[in-house]
Formats: C-alpha cells, structure tokens, sequence
C-alpha cells in the first residue's frame, strides 16, 4: 500500500473520486489535494521549510492533471523536476488526464519521473493497471 498520494486536479469532482477511491480500495494511507501545479509546488516548498524528514513525509505518487489554469501539469513538471525530483527519488508521477492529444502522450515521455499516463476518471481498472507498473508494483507485494 502507498502510504502517501497527492492528487493534482482543478476539477474538485474529479478529486473527490480519487480521494474516495484511493482510500476505499486501500491503494493508499493518506490523501491529500491541491487544485492548480502552483499549489502542488507550494506544497512541496513547505515539505522542505517546515518538516525535518521532507523525504520521508513526501508523497510516493503524485496523480497529475495536465490540463488546470494558473500553473498546467507541464509547468508544474518543468518546475519540479530542477527543484524536487533528485531530493524525492521516492516520488513518481502518473499522469491522470482526459486529454486524447498524442503530443500530450509523447511530451509525456520526456519526463523520467512520469511513470504512467492513465484515463480520467480514475477508476478499479486504472488502480489495479497502475499496481502492475514495475515502480509502483512494489509497494503491494
């Protein structure tokens, strides 16, 4: 079981699923939600400011959405991969979208921490299709 998950979404419906389904199914301990890539990065600053063991009180997977206002799921990959991503080595990233863009798929490639691309919205099948990701399988054997 994942112990941690941060969930970045601007659809609040979307992110009540996901909280709802993330714990029912006991894929994960805590959830916690932000709306927009810029409170995702504020999230992250205050793990490092304000916590003596910011790498082991960090989330083991990120759910991201691509499409948000203020700072998009790209913006928030440009920006956390130079600050946070060599400090989190724990932290993967799945894409969770409803975008049907094949550049979307492919600048998803780009990024080494994203593990994943899966369908909005997140669903029994997704969970148990991302449990099988070597990365992320590890934490339910």
């Amino acid at each position: 079981m994942i112990k941690k998950v941060l969930c970045v979404d601007d659809d609040t419906i979307s992110l009540t699923i996901s909280q709802l389904l993330l714990k029912r199914t006991g894929f994960a301990v805590e959830v916690n939600t932000v709306i927009d890539g810029s409170e995702a990065i504020e999230y992250f600053e205050d793990l490092f400011a304000n916590n003596p063991d910011p790498q082991g009180n960090a989330p083991e997977l990120i759910l991201l959405d691509i499409n948000m206002p203020v700072m998009n799921g790209w913006e928030f990959l440009q920006e956390y991969t130079p600050r946070f991503l060599d400090k989190l080595p724990n932290t993967h990233i799945v894409i969770l979208s409803s975008t049907i863009d094949p550049e979307d798929f492919a600048l998803a490639k780009q990024f080494p921490v994203v593990k994943q691309f899966i369908s909005k919205p997140l669903s029994i099948e997704n969970l148990e299709e991302l449990k099988s990701n070597p990365v992320i399988e590890p934490y339910f054997s």
